[in-house]
């Protein structure tokens, strides 16, 4: 089941502060904050395969994600590849649901002569599963959702469909946080990530990082500093684990888990593809719901788009 876009709840924008960081500040990031080689390593399956093991989804249960090799084949990956270009060259008319961003060095006026290719311009897209059928089979992949179906349970729906394009050079960082503090599902434990590399996915080139296990400690307050994000001082840097994928390999993660991207100096690109899905005893919940929920002091610390008719508009934007 796709949820429409229309009612999937929170915007994607969050409250991204748009930051634009500096080579020197974000050399610094990527050293402090994240690990920079691949010695501490997520485990991944030596396989792929459509039927868990007990201790895979032990695994799931326990450090919050599941790495899988080669989900999609090379020419599931060269049309998906295919049809993000096609979107962000307008080649495909776009609707008023789908959702794009620019880096935010470009967006505020910068350039780069070693990127001059006007998709190298963009760092997300969102909405686009019934627009694109080539993005729309990957989202209901059938040995994607066999995997989803016994880690979530049957049931469950589409909520989010975005893809994740970190550029060459220029591409910004995305701190530690929650999914969950993003979206209006409960319980929170319900929403699985799934995260499906469309390039290889180095250290470099900013690959995912993950805190095993860190998503059993619930829900974690969110600041909006460099983005909506987790403090860096509350980070538990030392237990990160870097996910390296190759083309078609995916990850599986709790919506509460840790996790973060570092900035992409290199030159090389960096796409992949994120759905997210509820499970099928999700339901809504309220911005004073999920403000109980992610709370500084009394008062909202997370990454929903704040209501004012609801009289929701304070929140906490620094630690």
């Amino acid at each position: 089941m796709v949820v429409p876009a229309t009612e999937r709840g929170t915007n994607p924008r969050g409250y991204s502060t748009d930051v634009v960081v500096d080579p020197t500040a974000a050399d610094a990031i990527k050293r402090t904050l994240y690990r920079t080689d691949a010695s501490a390593r997520a485990r991944m399956l030596p396989a792929f395969t459509d039927r868990l093991s007990a201790a895979d989804v032990d695994q799931f249960r326990t450090e919050g994600y599941l790495v899988v090799p080669d989900l999609l084949s090379a020419d599931e990956i060269a049309a998906a590849q295919a049809a993000l270009s096609d979107l962000t060259s307008r080649r495909l008319a776009w609707d008023d649901r789908v959702w794009a961003q620019e880096e935010p060095y470009y967006a505020s006026g910068g350039s780069d002569e070693r990127a001059t290719d006007p998709e190298l311009r963009f760092r997300k897209l969102a909405y686009f599963v019934q627009l694109d059928e080539r993005l729309g089979r990957v989202a209901t992949h059938p040995r994607l959702m066999r995997l989803v179906d016994q880690l979530l349970g049957p049931g469950h729906r589409l909520v989010q469909d975005m893809a994740l394009l970190k550029p060459p050079f220029r591409g910004s960082e995305k701190p530690w946080h929650q999914d969950t503090a993003y979206f209006d599902w409960t319980p929170l434990d319900g929403i699985l990530g799934t995260w499906l590399a469309l390039d290889p996915a180095t250290v470099e080139n900013g690959c995912m990082q993950i805190i095993p296990g860190s998503h059993r400690l619930g829900p974690a307050a969110h600041f909006h500093l460099r983005d909506c994000q987790i403090a860096d001082g509350r980070v538990r840097v030392e237990q990160a684990v870097v996910v390296p994928l190759a083309p078609g390999g995916v990850l599986f993660f709790s919506g509460l888990l840790h996790h973060g991207t570092p900035p992409n100096t290199s030159a090389a690109r960096r796409r992949a593809l994120q759905f997210h899905y509820a499970a099928a005893g999700c339901r809504r919940m309220t911005i004073h719901q999920h403000g109980q929920l992610f709370d500084e002091g009394g008062l909202y610390a997370g990454c929903r788009d704040w209501d004012l008719e609801a009289g929701m508009s304070r929140a906490v934007l620094t630690p």
